[in-house]
Order: structure tokens, then C-alpha cells, then sequence
């Protein structure tokens, strides 16, 4: 069997092939960015200590004391019967390493991984090239990108060796809910597979629905999250994985210990500061979603012949169909090379049809609004 060698996920190669830069995303799939003074100020905390670190190398598994803000900020959001603590926390340089990590330690070429399309590129992209089977659940306008318990009776047999599902979803912003959740860690245990919850925007809960899970409680689940969604903090290289399952988090350290080794000191400083936080934080960055929401309800409102979109239930993301089109791929290129604005096409993830993904997580978003639409009615 043929392994197909690694590619740039395709949002990356997408970026790379405009021929002019973009200074302004309309695809940001992270909360609003804050400097250190602005977190500050937002958690009455004070980061001078910082300037008092000796620059030496992190502790290879991170901090106990940065695990066990990572372990109680999981806990608070979910219902495991299973009690978290530092021990069952493995830190990383942000969600992707973390990701690559299990894809190369979980699975071998032939076997059957099962994702929901469209997807973040790289969670698709990863198991080919791994030459594995992958069986995609399709999401589908028609339903308002609903997952349903269907969906994953179909695809999930006593071949599939891991099922990696992403709440708040990106790109749609639809979500597993409570119920939902149970019945597909039912499912995983059922075949004896290996599941994965990519969790990164789980936090972005502005509804306040019904969105955790107790997926910990299973020895072969694995959660990943990072900085850089809900919290906004992309600049901070940090993320995690959870897992009860202590063989496998010690085989994702010996893994690590040939890619990044450690993760920044300085990072998991200020992480450490900012999950202590994590409330205002957040609480911030959801307030910015919820606005934003109202104000893109309100273009698509104005310019019914020109959008549609089923708004998001959570989480930072949205996709939004672009009416009267023949390529979304040519028009993103032609918007760039207009206004400077990105906007990535659903075709970079998996999803067929004339749709981008919206980012709805910056500040700055109206004005940035107030130029796509002079664009889209010139």
C-alpha cells in the first residue's frame, strides 16, 4: 500500500497560492487576541513576574500546576464520573502537534477512521496520508448541518479504529450535544475504538446549551484543546490532551520527546495565569461571538439575494453561502485580490458548493463587516 507523503492542509495552500496579501480575515477561527497588558487589566492579574523567568527548558510532560488548571477547567465543563487531575494532562505546542501525535501513535495504514466532513483539513488529510480507510459523515445544509445518532451507525463497525468528532464544529458551528455525546461514547465502546474529542472551542457556550460530555470516563478517549479558540490566545503555542488512559499518554510523551520536547516556559506561564481566569476570559470572548452574530444576521438580512446562512449554536464558526456564483474558489481569490479580505471557501474543508467559512470572534468585526458588504453591492 501506498502512503501518501505529507501536503500543506489545503487553508494553508489556499493562502499561499493568493497573489495578493490579505491584511483581514473573514475565516479567523479564533477568539479575540489580547496582549499581555489587555489580560492584565481582563484578570486583575499582574505578568511582570514574567520578566523574572529564567529562559530554561519546561518540564517535558508541562507543569503540574499548569496541568492541574488544564485537568479542574475540563472538569467544570464536563460530567465525568472520572476525576481529573495533572496526571491525566499531556501538554503540547497547540492542537495540531497534539493531534499528529495520536494519528501516528493510534493508527496504521488499513484502518477505518471515521470524521465528520467538512472538517478542519488537516484531521481528513493526516489519516490518508497514514494510508488509512476514512469513512466521512457528510453534514448537510438541508439538515442545518445537524449531526445525528444515524449518522454514525451507518459508518461505525468492528473495523473502525477511531472516530474523532469536533464540538462547537468547525467549520459549521453546530454542536453534539449532552444527549448525543452519550450515545456516541456508546457506540465507541460497543466497537472497541479508539475515540477523540477535539474540544478546542467547547468553552464557546454563549447559549449556555447543553454541551458536555463524560467521554473521560472511557479508557480509549482522548480530548484535545488549546489556547488559541476560546480563549484567544493563538500567540501562546499551548495545548493538551486528556486521557484517563495513562500507557497512552506516556507513549504520546515518548513522541513528543523527538518533536517539540517541551512547550515554552513563557507559555505555560501565561497559561497557567490565564486558566486561573478562564471565566472572564472567556466570558469576554463570548460576548464578542454573540454580538457579531446579531451583526451578520443583519447583512444577510439586508442582502437576502446575496447571503444565507444557518447561524451558529456555539463555538466561533459559521458557513455562509454565497448566492448567484459559479466558483467559490474564484470569487475568495477575487475578494482578496479586491478589498485584502480572506475568506476561506467550504471546498478547503471537505464541503462541496458556493459556501466560505465566517469567523465571528474579533472585536473588530464591524468595521471589517462594512467593507465585505460595500464589496458585495459595488
Amino acid at each position: 500500500m501506498t502512503i501518501n507523503q505529507p501536503a500543506l492542509p489545503k487553508h494553508l495552500a489556499f493562502v499561499q497560492r493568493l497573489s495578493t496579501p490579505v491584511s483581514d480575515s473573514l475565516s479567523n477561527s479564533c477568539g479575540q487576541a489580547l496582549s499581555l497588558d489587555e489580560l492584565a487589566e481582563l484578570t486583575e492579574q499582574d505578568f511582570s513576574a514574567l520578566n523574572e523567568i529564567k529562559l530554561s527548558y519546561a518540564s517535558l510532560r508541562g507543569s503540574e500546576r499548569l496541568r492541574e488548571q488544564i485537568a479542574y477547567f475540563h472538569q467544570a465543563l464536563n460530567h465525568h464520573q472520572f476525576q481529573l487531575t495533572a496526571e491525566h494532562v499531556l501538554t503540547f505546542c497547540g492542537a495540531q502537534e497534539a493531534l499528529a501525535a495520536l494519528y501516528q501513535l493510534l493508527l496504521q495504514p488499513g484502518d477505518e477512521v471515521v470524521v465528520v466532513t467538512p472538517n478542519y483539513p488537516s484531521l481528513s488529510q493526516m489519516a490518508e496520508q497514514a494510508g488509512c480507510v476514512v469513512k466521512a459523515i457528510a453534514l448537510s445544509p438541508d439538515r442545518a448541518w445537524q449531526l445525528t445518532l444515524a449518522d454514525f451507525q451507518q459508518v461505525v463497525n468492528h473495523k473502525t479504529k477511531l472516530i474523532l468528532i469536533n464540538s462547537p464544529h468547525n467549520p459549521s458551528g453546530q454542536v453534539i450535544d449532552s444527549k448525543l455525546a452519550d450515545d456516541i461514547l456508546l457506540i465507541a465502546q460497543q466497537y472497541n475504538c479508539y475515540l477523540i474529542a477535539d474540544d478546542v472551542s467547547q468553552a464557546t457556550n454563549y447559549y449556555q446549551l447543553n454541551l458536555s460530555h463524560r467521554f473521560l470516563d472511557y479508557q480509549k478517549a482522548v480530548v484535545v484543546s488549546v489556547m488559541s479558540k476560546s480563549f484567544g490566545l493563538a500567540g501562546i503555542r499551548l495545548g493538551w490532551v486528556l486521557s484517563r488512559n495513562k500507557e497512552l499518554l506516556n507513549r504520546l510523551l515518548a513522541l513528543k520527546s523527538y518533536s517539540s520536547i517541551c512547550c515554552s516556559l513563557l507559555d505555560e506561564t501565561v497559561a497557567t495565569m490565564v486558566l486561573s481566569k478562564a471565566d472572564k476570559i472567556i466570558a469576554s470572548n463570548n460576548q464578542i461571538v454573540k454580538n457579531n452574530i446579531v451583526l451578520f444576521e443583519q447583512l444577510v438580512s439586508q442582502l437576502p439575494e446575496k447571503l444565507a446562512w444557518c447561524p451558529p449554536q456555539a463555538g466561533i464558526l459559521a458557513l455562509v453561502e454565497v448566492k448567484g456564483i459559479d466558483n467559490i474558489e474564484s470569487w475568495a481569490q477575487a475578494l482578496a485580490q479586491t478589498t485584502g479580505i480572506l475568506a476561506l471557501p467550504g471546498t478547503l474543508f471537505g464541503l462541496i458548493g458556493p459556501y466560505f467559512r465566517l469567523g465571528l470572534g474579533q472585536k473588530e468585526f464591524a468595521p471589517l463587516l462594512a467593507r465585505f458588504a460595500n464589496y458585495l453591492t459595488d
